[in-house]
């Protein structure tokens, strides 16, 4: 049976620590929470209760940590369960900085340990319902993004852009959730309310308000939201769904038809099926990031650009001059032999890119006169001069020239001088060819 160590038993870890108690009764649970007045309660409902983490972990050995602390304590909670090898599940933020969020999730990543955030904002029915509507092409293509947040706190914040961390990091997970792209470029700025201005990629457009100092009607934690695209719009309002699509407004309220497992749930069934989480903490770095560029626009009252912390990966560059060549062979049935380097398979694109080639053909010797199927290819004279024949017209090219081949065309390039022709090929797939 999974034992869980649940660090933090005040404001959200209450809650919390009833979840765990109620809904998953599966789990062996322990408490660690500096509170000592906590004890009784706790070990009252014959649950293990500690006042040290360190203690906690080797007394129990948890398979889990569930960090509730506050959120100043959280990096220090996360590094003592990354000593041990814990996978941790954490409430935002998991660092008071983005710098200090980035050597964590770092090191888990470097380390293979499971780490997940609680962003349970998208877990909720009405989300997944409105993703898959969009999924499904209800609106066709995503043009504009617009969302509104209103509460009234009693509690005025000395640093008033600590809601970017604190809240807003889940309205930003929504954009990127609902839209399945990222965000590129903010500009916010904060007067009576915050208001951000974002682009996003495809050539999507979103802005987000928010005020937590709002006399008027609150909005619901996940907001309400305007997406419109190309053949409708939809409406999340009070969490309910609105269509609207040929003049028509349909009410959509029933969301059965959707899973929508509870973040920690989600968490239980990656650690399961050894499986990154959908809300795993590199993946909610990209939100803590954007709150970060945030509060840099409205320092800097300047556009910021994002895409740095998209986490693609180091940029991919490989040299063809210091690549070696394949063996030389004969190319289509041409004259003599030719040598070439395969500089990307189709295994390295994400389009319908079938591979980039670099290749040479030695004075005399050509590549054979052929056709293709459902596939385009370019090929790009780097040196050097030759025939080239398409679809039976034959014409000189040179350094420069860059020849497109067509589906079902047929064409052959042969090299009828004294020095070696150096070209670039690429073969693009037709997408319904590869279906």
């Amino acid at each position: 049976m999974m034992k869980a160590l649940l660090v933090g038993i005040g404001g959200f870890g209450s809650g919390w620590y009833r979840r765990l108690r109620n809904q998953y009764s599966e789990l062996l649970l322990a408490v660690a929470d500096t509170d000592e007045n906590k004890r009784a309660k706790v070990e009252e409902d014959g649950i293990p209760f500690y006042t040290s983490v360190q203690e906690a972990i080797e007394k129990e050995r948890p398979d889990v940590l569930l960090n509730v602390t506050p959120p100043h304590i959280h990096k220090e909670i996360n590094h003592i369960a990354f000593d041990h090898g814990i996978p941790v599940f954490c409430e935002k933020p998991i660092a008071d900085n983005y710098e200090d969020a980035i050597a964590m999730v770092e090191r888990a990543e470097k380390e293979n340990i499971p780490f997940m955030i609680a962003e349970n904002y998208r877990a909720f029915p009405f989300v997944r319902k409105l993703r898959k509507l969009i999924e499904d092409g209800e609106i066709g293509s995503i043009l504009t993004v617009d969302g509104v947040f209103y509460r009234y706190s009693e509690t005025a914040h000395p640093d008033k852009t600590a809601i970017l961390e604190g809240l807003i990091v889940h309205h930003f997970d929504l954009i990127r959730y609902l839209t399945g792209r990222e965000i590129g470029k903010v500009f916010a700025a904060f007067r009576h309310s915050l208001n951000i201005v974002m682009e996003l990629q495809a050539g999507i457009t979103a802005t987000f308000r928010c005020s937590v100092r709002s006399k008027g009607k609150h909005t619901d934690w996940a907001g309400n939201w305007r997406i419109e695209g190309e053949q409708g719009c939809l409406e999340l309002i009070d969490n309910q769904i609105h269509l609207t699509k040929d003049g028509t407004t349909t009410l959509i309220d029933d969301f059965s038809d959707v899973p929508a497992p509870g973040p920690f749930t989600e968490f239980l069934q990656a650690l399961e099926e050894q499986r990154e989480p959908e809300t795993s903490a590199k993946d909610y770095l990209k939100n803590q990031a954007l709150a970060h560029y945030c509060r840099e626009s409205i320092t800097t009252n300047q556009t910021i650009d994002t895409s740095a912390s998209w986490g693609y990966g180091p940029m991919i560059v490989r040299n063809f001059y210091d690549m070696e060549f394949g063996q030389p062979s004969v190319s289509h049935h041409g004259k003599g032999m030719t040598r070439g380097k395969r500089l990307y398979s189709r295994e390295d694109f994400d389009t319908p890119i079938m591979f980039l080639g670099y290749g040479e053909i030695p004075p005399g010797a050509s590549i054979g006169y052929h056709g293709h199927r459902e596939d385009e290819e370019v090929y790009i004279i780097l040196e050097g001069t030759g025939l080239m024949t398409v679809n039976g017209e034959t014409r000189q090219v040179k350094a420069g020239d860059v020849i497109l081949n067509k589906p079902w065309w047929k064409h052959g390039l042969e090299n009828n001088s004294d020095q070696p022709i150096r070209t670039l090929i690429f073969e693009v797939l037709k997408e319904s060819a590869g279906k």
